[in-house]
């Protein structure tokens, strides 16, 4: 039982946010790398001690800006590193 709930709990630590393509950038009319970096500081500013990095659908690309707003001290990010987290998550909304 207890070896089932470790599983569970690493299963929950890895949900990534989806890689960029060149497909992304152009829709975005932005720099693949841009994008790249964007979803890479994602990842290791927002997540970390399981703490679930937050994936592009979970809102609507209108509302990404306000929710960093909330986010972004706490993050401990410069404006240039929530500028590219910004572009990466609006880019990726589905919404």
């Amino acid at each position: 039982m207890k070896r089932i709930a470790v599983l569970l709990l690493v299963a929950g630590c890895t949900n990534m946010p989806p890689p960029v393509t060149a497909r992304d950038a152009d829709r975005a009319h932005v720099e693949l790398a841009e994008l790249q970096r964007g979803r890479e500081l994602l990842v290791h500013k927002c997540g970390g001690s399981c703490h679930q990095v937050p994936l592009p659908t979970q809102h609507a690309a209108a509302e990404w800006p306000k929710k960093l707003d909330e986010m972004s001290e706490r993050a401990g990010l410069d404006g240039t590193q929530r500028r590219l987290i910004e572009q990466y998550l609006v880019t990726m909304a589905t919404r």
